[in-house]
C-alpha cells in the first residue's frame, strides 16, 4: 500500500482590500496627453480624463508641459481641474528688489514682433529688421573700428 500522500493547505487568499476614496481636495499626480476644446485629458494612473484648468494657471505653461512630457497637480474635489505643473528643471527668477541674475552658458531670446532693453535714460530696441540705440552717448567698439567708420561714411 501506497503511503497516503500528506497535502500542506494553503492559506485563503488574502483579499483585496477596496482602496479608500480619497479625500476631497487631495492632489494627485497627472501626466498631459492632450489639449481638447473641454479642457485637457490627463492620464491619472491607467485612467484619462477630460479637465479644466483652474483659472491661476496659464494655458501656455499647460502646453509646455504637453510638450515635455512634465506632470501636472489636479485638485480631487467636486469638480477636478488642473491646478498647476510640476517643475523639474531650473528657472529664470525675479527677487524681491526686482533683480535677474543668471549665470548661463549661452542665451537666446526670440521675439516675433520687437524687443526693447530699457533703462531709465537708454534703450536698445529691435523691430523687425531694424536696430535703434539711444542715449546720451552711444559707444560702439570694436578692433577694427576704422573699417566699421568708413563703411558708415559711405553709406551717407
Amino acid at each position: 500500500m501506497k503511503p497516503a500522500l500528506r497535502h500542506a493547505r494553503r492559506p485563503a487568499a488574502a483579499r483585496k482590500k477596496a482602496s479608500a476614496p480619497l479625500p476631497a481636495g487631495a492632489v494627485l499626480l497627472a501626466t498631459v496627453v492632450a489639449e481638447e476644446s473641454g479642457g485637457w485629458r490627463v492620464r491619472i494612473g491607467t485612467q484619462e480624463q477630460v479637465l479644466p484648468l483652474d483659472a491661476s494657471v496659464d494655458p501656455a505653461l499647460m502646453r509646455q508641459a504637453l510638450e515635455e512630457g512634465a506632470r501636472v497637480l489636479v485638485e480631487n474635489s467636486g469638480t477636478p481641474s488642473v491646478v498647476g505643473v510640476v517643475q523639474t528643471s531650473r528657472s529664470l527668477r525675479v527677487d524681491r528688489q526686482g533683480v535677474v541674475d543668471a549665470v548661463v552658458e549661452r542665451f537666446s531670446l526670440h521675439a516675433r514682433l520687437g524687443a526693447t532693453l530699457q533703462t531709465s535714460s537708454a534703450f536698445m530696441r529691435v523691430k523687425g529688421s531694424e536696430v535703434e540705440l539711444y542715449g546720451t552717448r552711444v559707444l560702439t567698439r570694436a578692433r577694427e573700428v576704422a573699417k566699421m567708420l568708413a563703411r558708415m561714411i559711405s553709406l551717407n
